[in-house]
């Protein structure tokens, strides 16, 4: 850790504000555009599935998107949990790291890992036992039902990923190594 706080390290405290600006910036905002296109592909790949005639309310492709809607707000509070967790960190991180205080340093990183597995743990027990009551409050489809609390246990089971790249990806940022955060 004593590496990633001395003086010749100390992106944060050195560089003029542009430079930072466009060093930390710009993969930030990539890394964020390349997450929401996951959403987008998500649901081209859903809403193009083959029909196999099974489903009588609809095409298996519809029934997947309005299950896959259904089931976007739990993915909003994953991805939401995970990056206002990780601003929070990053904050304190980034202040720990110019103050050349390695204890706390060492400190923010462990209750962060351990707010990522409290938060993965809370969201898998949601997915494992709310996801088909969740969903059966949007719909009566006992298709859609079940496809939506499939994807939900899904997402939730896969958590971990998702508020864990946030979490790790803001452990970077803070030591001004945000290229490798966007290449993540």
């Amino acid at each position: 850790m004593s590496d990633v706080i001395s003086e010749s390290k100390n992106k944060m405290g050195s560089r003029p504000i542009f430079r930072l600006l466009l060093s930390l910036g710009i993969p930030t905002i990539l890394s964020l555009v390349l997450q929401s296109i996951y959403n987008l592909v998500d649901t081209a790949f859903v809403i193009n599935m083959p029909d196999s005639g099974l489903y009588a309310s609809g095409t298996a492709g519809q029934l997947g998107n309005i299950a896959l809607t259904c089931a976007f707000p739990i993915q909003l509070l994953i991805i939401a949990f995970g990056v206002g967790t990780g601003i929070g960190i990053n904050a304190l991180l980034s202040k720990s790291i110019s103050e050349k205080d390695n204890e706390k340093v060492s400190k923010i990183i462990g209750n962060g890992i351990f707010l990522l597995i409290l938060m993965y743990v809370v969201f898998l027990i949601i997915g494992l036992t709310l996801s088909k009551a969740f969903i059966k409050m949007q719909t009566d489809d006992p298709d859609v039902i079940e496809m939506g609390r499939e994807y939900m246990l899904i997402v939730c089971s896969f958590s971990f990923g998702t508020i864990g790249y946030t979490i790790f990806e803001r452990f970077l940022q803070a030591a001004g190594k945000s290229v490798f955060s966007m290449t993540s």
